[in-house]
């Protein structure tokens, strides 16, 4: 499971999965910066594709962590992963799959496909990331 987690990102370290129905629940977390004190924790699911024929969940524990710089104003600094945009709820090579395979069929028809083996996401979902690549390029 850990070579799964170093295909987003190597700073990622495994702590358990649970299986609860065809979702494998997978918790992980970053390494710490021994540097920083942390502020607080908190548990964020984001999906992404599929490991074997399992849907995947992750719950990352996301950590805050004071902020010293006197020439930022927030009191915490976020972590911050580049395999997520943002506030998303989905990985990066979710939303790259969703793509590539709506390129061949309908958003209902991908939707259809997409709910039964990858991830649960609708089909404004995927309208919504054809919006925004297209913005991009």
């Amino acid at each position: 499971m850990q070579d799964f987690l170093n295909g987003l990102s190597p700073k990622l370290r495994f702590i358990s999965c649970k299986k609860r129905g065809n979702v494998l629940e997978v918790f992980c977390e970053s390494e710490h910066d021994s540097g920083r004190r942390v502020h607080s924790r908190v548990i964020r699911v984001v999906k992404d594709i599929n490991f074997g024929e399992y849907k995947v969940e992750l719950h990352i524990l996301w950590k805050k962590y004071f902020n010293f710089n006197s020439q930022i104003n927030n009191v915490t600094i976020s972590e911050r992963f580049d395999f997520i945009d943002g506030r998303a709820n989905r990985t990066k090579r979710l939303d790259n799959l969703l793509l590539s395979m709506q390129k061949e069929m309908s958003a209902i028809g991908c939707e259809r496909i997409i709910k039964e083996s990858i991830a649960d996401v609708s089909d404004s979902t995927i309208l919504r990331i054809i919006k925004k690549n297209r913005k991009n390029q």
